[in-house]
Order: C-alpha cells, then sequence, then structure tokens
C-alpha cells in the first residue's frame, strides 16, 4: 500500500535542502550548495521509491537510485552525467580535506546551474507522484 506520508515527508526534505542550497549560494558557501543539490536530489528520489511502495535503500548514488525508481531509462546522458557528479562530490565534500581542490571549478555560475538542474529534476519527479 502507498504511503502518501512517508513520500510527502521525503519531498519536505527536499524542499529544505533546495532552500539550504540556496540559501549557501547566498552566502558563497559554493561547495554546500552543491552538496544540498545532491541531497535534495537523493530526498526526491527516496519520496518516488516510497510513493511507488518500493523499498528505501540506504544509498547516496543518484544514477542507482534512479535505477531502484525505474526511471534511469528516461534520463538522457547529460542528465546522468550530473547526476554522478552529484553524487561523487557529495561524498568527496564530507570527507577531502583540500578545500581548493574540492572547489575547483565550482563557481557561481556552475552552482546556479546545478540548482536549476535540481529543481528542474525535482518538479519532474513530482509530477510522477500525481
Amino acid at each position: 500500500m502507498i504511503d502518501s506520508k512517508i513520500s510527502q515527508r521525503w519531498l519536505d526534505r527536499a524542499d529544505y535542502d533546495m532552500d539550504t542550497a540556496k540559501a549557501m549560494l547566498q552566502t558563497g558557501r559554493l561547495i554546500y550548495a552543491v552538496f544540498m543539490c545532491q541531497q535534495s536530489r537523493e530526498k526526491c528520489f527516496k519520496a518516488l521509491l516510497a510513493y511507488e511502495d518500493k523499498e528505501i535503500v540506504p544509498i547516496h548514488n543518484l544514477r542507482r537510485l534512479a535505477e531502484f525508481a525505474a526511471v534511469v531509462h528516461e534520463l538522457d546522458e547529460s542528465t546522468l552525467m550530473k547526476l554522478d557528479f552529484l553524487s561523487s562530490f557529495s561524498i568527496n565534500s564530507r570527507y577531502k580535506e583540500d578545500l581548493q581542490q574540492l572547489s575547483k571549478g565550482i563557481t557561481e555560475p556552475v552552482v546556479r546551474d546545478f540548482i536549476k538542474f535540481s529543481e528542474e529534476l525535482i518538479k519532474w519527479l513530482c509530477q510522477k507522484m500525481k
């Protein structure tokens, strides 16, 4: 049986994480803005899993979550590459010690692109739950 309360809780947290990504962008915390984009995407995939009454697997890899949610075949290669980047970046942002190396290439326009990308995918995933 589908438990819409569980999927809604995941969506609420996804929204919170997107708001946090935007707040981190405004304060110049670009690494954490990208990290929160990944977190928001992860929670949205898990909301879809809950909506479809599937097991919410304790993983953080966005491509794998898209596979579990049976939507990976609907995503183009560019989207999959961005999902892979976000998955890898989220691990590095938590454990990599060299902030300069971690932030290399993470500019304000890049972060804005990831926020837009995340919002679009979240909107698409939410449409699947209607």
